[in-house]
């Protein structure tokens, strides 16, 4: 299968090179052509416009930053649809809603073109091993189709249900996540407060039922003061927004997820929208009267 691929940012650019390391013609488009720099070391071909990359692709993925991004590229002019050949299967790995999902699904389909929406949980570091969890909506059919692409990237692939069914479990999954790392700026805000050393509770919660990967992930970061962006605030915000959306529509109640999206809401407002998520514990670290990372507790 020749592939085409949209979207060469922190995710994007690991997973190209897993495609490429597994074997498969691989040819790439980016808004920035120096973004593919590694990619195109790695052998993948650079198409200078989408429509030349959708023309000569088999199967076209896209992993852009949000749903006006995914929209842009596939439906817009000159995007992936206007020039796709019936029978392309189109893979949108962003993080998008599910009604945006399957409206896009239905122009896909309208063009003869089949699309699973399979957004992914795992960081950089994970996508550079292979290892991405990939939630999947669409025709079973369709998946089955590209499913040795998926398992290039991939340590666990998830068929959800139809078209939508991937973007939904992926709000859910953030949902946990967003949560988790709120809990984990709590705990550590608490400790500190309390006169423990924070970082016993980054070692004792290794074990046990309080261990969690957002402990794992950010804890340690958390407790340096380092931020730098795996999974940004804005991002976490946009899921998190989305989840809360999708739980009022459902009449689901969420009120530890609310009251985690107020935190990352004032992240933004105070500038931080483009550092880790794990930023809302400098968020507390000011609700509680503390100044300077947990590092210098120590010193």
């Amino acid at each position: 299968m020749r592939i085409g691929f949209i979207g060469l940012g922190m995710m994007g650019t690991p997973v190209v090179l897993n495609l490429r390391k597994a074997g498969f013609e691989v040819t790439v488009w980016n808004r920035t052509q120096a973004k593919a720099a590694a990619a195109l070391e790695a052998g993948a071909h650079w198409a200078e416009r989408i429509s030349a990359l959708s023309r000569e692709s088999d199967v076209v993925m896209t992993m852009v930053t949000d749903a006006a991004a995914s929209e842009a590229v596939i439906c817009g002019k000159d995007g992936v649809l206007d020039h796709a050949r019936p029978g392309t299967i189109l893979i949108d790995m962003a993080s998008i809603a599910p009604e945006m999902s399957r409206a896009i699904a239905a122009q896909a389909e309208a063009r003869g073109v089949a699309m699973l929406d399979a957004p992914v949980t795992g960081n950089p570091k994970v996508a550079e091993a292979g290892k991405l969890g990939i939630m999947v909506g669409g025709a079973a059919e369709t998946l089955a189709q590209v499913r040795p692409v998926l398992e290039a990237l991939s340590a666990v692939i998830v068929h959800a249900g139809p078209s939508g069914a991937g973007s939904t479990l992926k709000l859910v999954n953030n949902l946990i996540l967003g949560v988790a790392i709120e809990a984990v700026a709590e705990a550590l805000v608490l400790a500190r407060m309390a006169g423990i050393d924070p970082d016993c509770v980054r070692q004792i919660t290794s074990v046990g039922g309080a261990r969690t990967g957002a402990m794992e992930t950010r804890g340690a970061r958390m407790i340096s003061g380092d931020f730098t962006p795996h999974f940004s605030t804005d991002n976490m915000h946009k899921d998190l927004a989305t989840a809360v959306s999708l739980a009022d529509r459902l009449g689901a109640a969420t009120p530890v997820a609310g009251a985690a999206l107020h935190v990352l809401r004032a992240a933004r407002a105070q500038g931080k929208g483009s550092l880790d998520s794990a930023v809302v514990y400098q968020v507390l670290e000011q609700l509680s009267g503390l100044s300077g990372p947990a590092t210098a507790d120590r010193r």
